[in-house]
């Protein structure tokens, strides 16, 4: 069954009464996130009987009025359409109208957007308002108008809509024609859009900007799930996760408004806020950096994977998750990303003598591949860099529950090639650079059972 079909049958049950709220939920986030399935609901709804004109009147900034079909079933009577509605009809008028308020609704409760600025994001402009200057990764490109855009490349020029990061080593990076610059990493979504005012909605994930001069009074705004960002000009960083936002400003001044609570502060150069609800909003000075980390997988890390508590048999983990990389759909891997700079702790400067050492568990004995994604101090991509390629890892021998150990050399690490291209206008080497994120995958064309207990960053030669 392909995607229409199945969509036709949860709408059909849905206008019968038959879904359950879970599914109901899902439907009003299907409707306001994809233009295609909105025009699949308003065709099998008939939208052209009394219905219609009910929709139109209540959500026509929501709803294109383009994507409503022509007239069906109308009997013109004295220039007035007039309608023959079965109880059908008028059940189906109360389940739509719940559906879409319902939508409002999720989307208020999920995203935190007030209406007005969902109605600012749909009408994006028509005309170029920014340009690809750099991408990298397994990438999703969403136009302003829901449709699919598989032709996406450096010196492209759009209009708006949604980027996607679907892997730990996806990059996207976007100039506006003001020469603002605003880059994506990681398993991250971005939706941005330009009538006279930049508006941009961070769902999750990693968010660097250098934003220059802003008119007067149209800041840039950046909305993430739980707070609203106002930028006049500046550079800063950063993190969206659905419980808090993390801010790094490294020049100007950004304004930050919680949304729990209403509370604003403005974060002055070289200060962070860590906005989360019931937390203290007062900048706090960025921290110094260190040569030393470890993850802290206790808690849930974020990044990409399943992130599995500890248990009598086990230390907490991070578990790979299958992965088809966009450009070659031939492999599967299994993979897992951990964030590491950005969060609570301090920034991570690498040393060029550093060891890298991972541990976890397989399945099977396998060569563990380990990649990291670096910065500059004011926060701008640097570059990617694979730890297995230039030295190959002996493949893992597991141990007696299944465990393995592997090590790292940083003097070992050379440039991912995902980004070779573009390899003149980054880092050549990771050292002296900021550590953002590392990732760890097997390639066995299955499952591995990969999952990560512990990976530490060492300043020195293991000795």
């Amino acid at each position: 069954m392909n995607t229409n079909q199945s969509r036709d049958e949860l709408f059909e049950r849905h206008l019968q009464g038959e879904l359950s709220d879970v599914e109901k939920e899902h439907v009003a986030e299907l409707l306001d996130s994809d233009a295609a399935a909105r025009q699949q609901f308003v065709e099998l709804a008939q939208w052209d009987t009394e219905l219609g004109e009910t929709i139109r009147e209540h959500a026509e900034p929501v709803y294109n009025k383009d994507l409503l079909p022509s007239g069906k079933g109308t009997i013109e009577r004295g220039g007035k359409n007039t309608f023959l509605l079965s109880p059908f009809v008028t059940f189906a008028t109360i389940t739509v109208l719940f559906i879409l308020f319902s939508s409002l609704l999720y989307l208020q409760r999920q995203t935190f957007f007030a209406p007005a600025e969902k109605v600012v994001l749909s009408q994006t402009a028509s005309s170029s308002i920014a340009t690809i200057t750099g991408l990298k990764g397994s990438l999703l490109w969403t136009g302003n108008q829901g449709e699919l855009v598989l032709d996406i490349h450096v010196g492209r020029e759009l209009t708006g809509g949604t980027i996607e990061g679907l892997a730990p080593d996806s990059w996207f990076e976007l100039q506006f024609q003001d020469g603002s610059i605003v880059t994506i990493s990681g398993t991250s979504m971005l939706t941005f859009a330009d009538v006279g005012q930049k508006k941009l909605r961070l769902k999750q994930g990693a968010f660097t900007a250098d934003v220059v001069p802003q008119p007067v009074g149209k800041p840039m705004i950046i909305q993430t799930p739980s707070t609203v960002i106002e930028v006049v000009g500046t550079r800063f960083e950063v993190e969206a996760l659905q419980a808090f936002t993390t801010v790094n400003v490294r020049e100007g001044n950004v304004r930050l408004k919680h949304l729990v609570d209403g509370n604003a502060v403005d974060i002055p150069a070289n200060y962070r806020v860590i906005a989360e609800a019931g937390g203290d909003l007062s900048p706090m000075p960025l921290p110094a950096a260190e040569n030393y980390w470890k993850s802290q997988l206790g808690v849930q890390a974020g990044g990409f994977g399943k992130w599995l508590p500890a248990t009598k048999k086990r230390p907490a983990a991070q578990k790979a998750l299958p992965f088809i990389p966009v450009n070659n759909p031939n492999v599967s891997l299994s993979l897992l990303s951990i964030p590491v700079s950005g969060r609570n702790g301090p920034p991570v400067v690498l040393t060029p003598h550093a060891t890298f050492r991972v541990r976890g568990r397989l399945h099977d004995s396998a060569q563990v591949h380990f990649g990291i994604a670096v910065s500059y101090g004011n926060g701008e991509f640097a570059g990617m860099f694979r730890g297995d390629l230039l030295k190959k890892q002996p493949v893992s021998k597991i141990a007696g529950q299944k465990e393995f150990e592997v090590i790292y050399q940083l003097s070992d690490f050379t440039v991912d090639p995902c980004v070779r291209r573009k390899q003149d206008s980054l880092a050549r080497t990771p050292d002296g650079l900021y550590l953002d994120r590392l990732w760890v995958f097997t390639n066995m064309g299955s499952s591995s059972g990969l999952m990560v207990h512990e990976v530490e960053l060492i300043p020195g030669e293991i000795r």
